[in-house]
């Protein structure tokens, strides 16, 4: 996916199933000292990158980002407002060496998130 790693930077994982992982953000984390000091926020480049390794993991496999069919922020993701954040994956098709994915970021009351990705498996 990348060369930064946001997975014990950004957030941990907390669990998983077949098709979602449960995740926790760190409020300490240097991203959301610049973004934005007093009032921090997800960024929705680093909600991407979490769901990109997230699918790393699930996968087994490197992932790179091709395309972006759909990405809709519903919500804005705040550190510390939320414990707990799941990534469900409503749809994964591969076709060849590519992996689409589509599903949503989201906590108990609250979606944040809704996305419609494809990646390239390496």
């Amino acid at each position: 996916m990348t060369n930064m790693k946001l997975k014990n930077e950004l957030y941990t994982k907390v669990d998983k199933t077949d098709n979602s992982v449960t995740i926790r953000l760190l409020p300490e984390s240097e991203i959301f000292k610049a973004h934005f000091p007093g009032n921090p926020i997800t960024p929705g480049v680093c909600q991407v990158g979490i769901v990109g390794e997230v699918l790393e993991t699930m996968r087994g496999r490197r992932l790179e980002l091709r395309e972006v069919k759909n990405l809709k922020f519903v919500e804005v993701l705040k550190p510390g407002s939320v414990g707990e954040v799941v990534i469900t994956f409503d749809k994964m098709e591969e076709d060849g060496s590519r992996l689409a994915a589509k599903g949503t970021v989201a906590s108990e009351s609250r979606t944040y998130t809704k996305f419609s990705l494809v990646f390239e498996m390496l």
